[in-house]
């Protein structure tokens, strides 16, 4: 469209340029009312929607630029970190996923788990969270549940599918060894690898946790490395005769009805069945320096032909007690202390209480 002419004054370039504009015209000798030597060409928005009594009105017209807002909410992880269970199911009920992993490789379940939280952690898994996603360290969700004394917790956890086999990560940080809550175990976890769910309820004595696992399939038969220990290895190391006699697939909630009695002073050995004495002979254990150790004890192994891989000499009959190196077995016997450390008997005493007796059944030496 072709511009009209007229003459300008400072206001109607304020109105059509703006202050800048006028600035320069007053900066050149003009007052606001001096018209402007030469007509200029105006620029036609000014004389749109011109009002012919006043001045010219200019339409000023301004884009729209649409800034993105950043997503200040926190996340289920967050809410989890400040450990704000309602925060927690809120965001689990209003349809947020309670699985994710974090640029850190972490988990929101992980991260209940450690923290303690197992109400956090059982309405994370309710709410669809993988039992089986490790987080930090690589350590699965079961195998944290093993370090803590919650049985509601761990069936939670198995019933979703949880693998009870899969290992802790290793070698586990200095950070993760202070979550563990026995010093034995984390002197294990150090030097071993391959350490599993149920090795470490093992450890502990945990006679609800190692049960959960063996019922959803936990192998006992799974060794650590480098030095093959297994979970009974575990339980022996502390004596827990009742995880001990589970792992051997013995029930924990009744008492074994055979028991043999081994006694330091008199040098004697007896088998009782429910309380009657059956079998009683002379023995000889440990001499001096090699003393039999006292105490109780499972008959973890049998072998009705063992040779010691210490002294390479025959055992038979030989029944392992916790998995040591001590046992009883068929030997040269003369009622005083004798041996390196085990309990001999005569040989056909040996036969009869290898015969009689099980894996699991309990076995106490007294002075």
């Amino acid at each position: 469209m072709r511009s009209r002419l007229f003459t300008a004054t400072p206001l109607t370039l304020f109105l059509a340029l703006g202050m800048s504009e006028v600035s320069e015209v007053k900066g050149a000798g003009e007052t606001p009312t001096s018209p402007v030597p030469k007509a200029e060409a105006v620029p036609e928005a000014v004389l749109q929607n011109s009002n012919p009594a006043g001045p010219p009105v200019v339409e000023t017209r301004r884009a729209i630029v649409e800034v993105p807002q950043q997503d200040t909410s926190p996340t289920i992880y967050d809410a989890v970190v400040s450990g704000d269970a309602e925060l927690v199911d809120k965001l689990l009920r209003t349809g947020t996923s309670g699985q994710m992993v974090t640029s850190s490789g972490d988990t929101p379940l992980c991260q209940a788990l450690r923290a303690g939280r197992p109400d956090i952690a059982i309405n994370l898994v309710l709410h669809g969270a993988d039992p089986n996603t490790p987080g930090l360290g690589k350590h699965t969700p079961v195998a944290l549940a093993s370090l803590r004394r919650h049985p509601t917790l761990l069936q939670v956890l198995l019933e979703a599918g949880g693998d009870p086999n899969k290992a802790f990560g290793s070698p586990v940080s200095a950070e993760f060894l202070t979550l563990v809550p026995d010093g034995y175990l984390r002197s294990e976890m150090k030097r071993e690898h391959r350490v599993t769910p149920l090795m470490a309820a093992s450890a502990r004595g945990d006679v609800e946790a190692v049960t959960l696992l063996l019922k959803h399939g936990a192998d006992r038969g799974i060794a650590t490395q480098p030095r093959y220990r297994y979970a009974l290895n575990f339980a022996a190391d502390r004596r827990y005769l009742y995880v001990m006699r589970l792992l051997l697939g013995r029930s924990p909630d009744t008492e074994p009805h055979i028991l043999i009695t081994i006694n330091l002073r008199d040098q004697k050995a007896k088998l009782e069945v429910e309380g009657k004495l059956m079998l009683e002979t002379k023995i000889s254990t440990g001499r001096r320096g090699y003393e039999t150790p006292a105490g109780r004890y499972v008959i973890t192994n049998k072998y009705k032909d063992w040779t010691s891989t210490i002294y390479k000499v025959p055992m038979p009959y030989f029944l392992r007690l916790n998995c040591s190196a001590i046992g009883l077995h068929s030997g040269y016997v003369t009622g005083r202390p004798a041996s390196h450390g085990c309990i001999r008997l005569p040989h056909e005493m040996a036969k009869k209480f290898f015969s009689m007796t099980t894996v699991g059944d309990e076995v106490i030496i007294e002075h």
